[in-house]
């Protein structure tokens, strides 16, 4: 999907969570707020390390599953995140330099996790067929390559849901409908806009409007996504350019 820039007011909103947020949250003392910041954490990162484990070590599901807990495992015991420094680069890149230096040290984590030595750190919230996709055989066999289309991924799929979160809360959720009815679907099969407009019993004119502003929408929670998890806006433009060519 193209990401076109288009300037809104809405830009202007708070945030629902800044990184800052997020890594004050895995600096801090407080169990409590590590713990919450660390499940963000998690829930945000793992699906770009379980790719990367199984692109550049060409591991099978439950092999890559276990190291991708060890390796978070990791992070929750050591200190590498008390480390981070935002002002010299992302959070997404300082974690593939430490994927890259795991290797040499996920015997001990990952040998607790088999012999239930230890709680498991993230829930690997997919089915099958979802880890299956985020594998090499997906299209791409360079981990670094996989790693970064697995993180765009994230960030899309994230802006989808709050997406689809909004408009069901303000009763558009006819509009999110056609928009993922023409946009997400393959070229080959996609319907036209006569066959949305007689499916929701609509001018066609009236289609085009929706998903005109659906894509308006949908650019800016991605750009939302990428602020929430960027230190700053500087950075959150950086990744805009690199993830999405613009």
């Amino acid at each position: 999907m193209k990401f076109d820039e288009t300037k809104s007011g809405d830009d202007e909103r708070s945030f629902r969570e800044t990184n800052l947020d997020l890594i004050a949250g895995l600096q801090s003392l407080d169990e409590r707020k590590y713990r919450d910041s660390f499940d963000a954490f998690c829930r945000n990162y793992w699906k770009p390390v379980y790719a990367y484990v199984r692109a550049a070590w060409a591991k099978q599901n439950e092999e890559a599953k276990d190291l991708t807990q060890a390796f978070f495992l990791s992070l929750a015991e050591g200190d590498a995140l008390r480390r981070f420094e935002p002002e010299r680069g992302s959070l997404r890149k300082y974690l593939r330099v430490l994927l890259r230096s795991f290797i040499g040290h996920h015997e001990v984590h990952v040998g607790r996790i088999k012999r239930g030595g230890a709680a498991k750190t993230v829930s690997l919230d997919a089915g099958p067929l979802e880890l299956e996709d985020l594998g090499p055989g997906s299209g791409a066999s360079d981990p670094e390559v996989l790693y970064e289309r697995t993180w765009r991924s994230t960030i899309v799929n994230n802006a989808l849901r709050e997406l689809q979160r909004r408009c069901s809360r303000d009763g558009r959720l006819v509009a999110y409908q056609i928009f993922t009815e023409f946009s997400l679907t393959p070229e080959g099969v996609r319907p036209t806009y006569r066959d949305l407009a007689t499916r929701y019993r609509l001018q066609e004119q009236n289609v085009k409007n929706h998903l005109l502003q659906m894509r308006d929408e949908l650019r800016r929670e991605v750009r939302q996504e990428l602020r929430r998890l960027a230190a700053h806006d500087g950075e959150a433009e950086d990744e805009w350019s690199l993830l999405f060519g613009e």
